[in-house]
Order: structure tokens, then sequence, then C-alpha cells
């Protein structure tokens, strides 16, 4: 079967990069004219500059989907085998989808979160997602395509069982 690769969209961070970078210098203007609120605009959007720089110059994939299983990055589980998925579906969350993945042994993995993605984890099971899903938001791929793909390596792993 085939193998997908895919990166960060850098010219989505390039976007990101401008527009903090565009906040930041309005939070400037703000200071200037003596508003206070230029220090929130300085350091909420500032610290997107950082985060942007990093994305843009990260070459790493960030999602890997091939014959062993699936690595988002964005996770921190490392691969998850085929054989773990029990089902996948889409859902979307202001126009960023995401493909949960639901596990037959979620605590085979949910012991290597940190204590804050175990939180969002928490908080997207209230949202209805799964605690393991592929972000793919930041990337230039097309859902469909990447779900389509998931299913296969799904129904194959599945076809394959005992």
């Amino acid at each position: 079967m085939e193998k997908l690769i895919i990166n960060n969209s850098r010219w989505k961070y390039v976007l990101l990069l401008i527009g903090s970078i565009g906040f930041v210098v309005g939070g400037i203007w703000m200071l200037m004219r003596g508003e206070p609120f230029g220090w929130a605009a300085i350091v909420f959007f500032g610290s997107g500059v950082p985060i942007s720089v990093w994305q843009i110059a990260d070459s790493r994939p960030r999602l890997v989907i091939d014959e062993q299983g699936v690595l988002d990055r964005t996770l921190g589980v490392g691969r998850i085998a085929w054989g773990d998925i029990e089902a996948a579906y889409v859902r979307s969350i202001s126009g960023n989808d995401f493909i949960c993945l639901e596990l037959k042994n979620p605590a085979q993995y949910s012991h290597k979160l940190s204590k804050v993605k175990r939180a969002m984890a928490a908080a997207n099971r209230r949202l209805g997602f799964t605690d393991f899903n592929l972000n793919l938001s930041g990337v230039d791929a097309r859902t469909g395509e990447v779900f389509e793909l998931v299913m296969k390596y799904c129904q194959l792993a599945a076809e394959t069982r005992p």
C-alpha cells in the first residue's frame, strides 16, 4: 500500500507570522497612545512569532501514514499500529478537520500523554472527539484523501486479524 507523509504548511505559518507581527505592532501603537491594553496584544500575539518561526523551520514530517500505522507528532504518543485502531471518523470544529481514532485499548497510548495533553483529551471527549485525533489543521492535505487512506489501512488490518 501507499505511504503518506504530510508536512506543516509553511504558507499557513507564514501568514500566522505576518498576522502576529501585525498585531504586535498594533499593540505597540496602542501603548504609544497611552492605552494599556496594548500590552495584552503584544504578549498574546507576540507568542505567535516564535511558534510560527519554529513551524516554518521545522522540516520533520508532521503526519506519517504507512503499513506500520499512523504517526502524528502533535499527539505525542508515537506510532499507533493499525491493529490497535477499531474505527475512525472525521470531525470538524471552527473549520479545522480532525480524524478521530477509536482505539481498542486507549490506555496503551494514554500513559504516554503529558498531563496537559491528558487534560486536552478529556476536553476533546466532551466535544465528541476521541482521545487520539489526527489534527489536519496547519497542513497541506485533503481531509477526504487522508481519511480514505486511514480507512483502507484499518480495513486491511481488520481483514488480517485472527
